[in-house]
């Protein structure tokens, strides 16, 4: 029995290590593109910060691109996980508190909100490599906000006059837009009660309110 326990124990540390690893080495990245943009940082840098040469962040990550990849993949994916967790019930005030919630979220990460917000307006230089990743982003964000706010004037919650492709952008121009003001004035501007203050004005503004007998 001592053999089969030999061989399978590695096996088994080596996983969890790797997973380790390459999260510091996303943190890492996170870290550096915050201060410098994707240009400005460099693969031996973030080795250099986990400790490992280039070469190991290579096993990791084939390329700079992959590793870039990899980090706007999980930001994204943290805020698709709180958006599912609130957003239970097909109703407006759940989709509103999907983004209630993941803004609160954000307050909570400047860091992670910075880099976000320089690397999405370093991608508008002709070439850069996550373009086609912001593109596809707001794209996939943009349909799925419009079909649900559709499904909720289908089910009664929404007028059917409004207009949805300009709500969701405009929720989408408020959540970027305040975000960098709280990022260059972050004792001015208060992230979570501003942006609780336009959800209250938008749902008031677009919710259909029912007919007295």
């Amino acid at each position: 029995m001592s053999e089969p326990n030999a061989t399978t124990a590695p096996r088994q540390r080596r996983a969890p290590k790797g997973e380790k690893r390459r999260e510091e080495l996303l943190d890492a990245a996170l870290q550096l593109f915050s201060l410098e943009g994707y240009t400005g940082a460099s693969m031996a840098r973030i080795g250099d910060i986990v400790g490992i040469s280039v070469a190991g962040v290579l096993h990791h990550f084939p390329n700079k691109i992959a590793l870039l990849m990899a980090v706007l993949d999980r930001r994204d994916a943290v805020s698709q996980k709180i958006a599912d967790e609130v957003r239970a019930e097909k109703t407006l005030s759940g989709l509103l508190g999907s983004l209630r919630a993941i803004n609160r979220s954000n307050a909570t990460a400047p860091g992670v909100i910075r880099a976000f917000s320089i690397l999405n307006a370093e991608s508008l230089v002709e070439g850069h490599p996550a373009w086609a990743w912001f593109q596809a982003r707001y794209h996939g964000i943009h349909g799925r906000m419009v079909a649900q706010l559709q499904e909720l004037v289908e089910l009664g919650e929404v007028r059917p006059d409004v207009d949805l492709s300009n709500v969701v952008r405009e929720c989408l121009a408020m959540m970027d837009g305040l975000q960098l003001q709280w990022l260059r004035f972050p004792e001015q501007v208060d992230l979570v009660g501003v942006f609780d203050g336009y959800v209250a004005h938008l749902d008031a503004s677009i919710r259909k309110v029912p007919v007295q007998g």
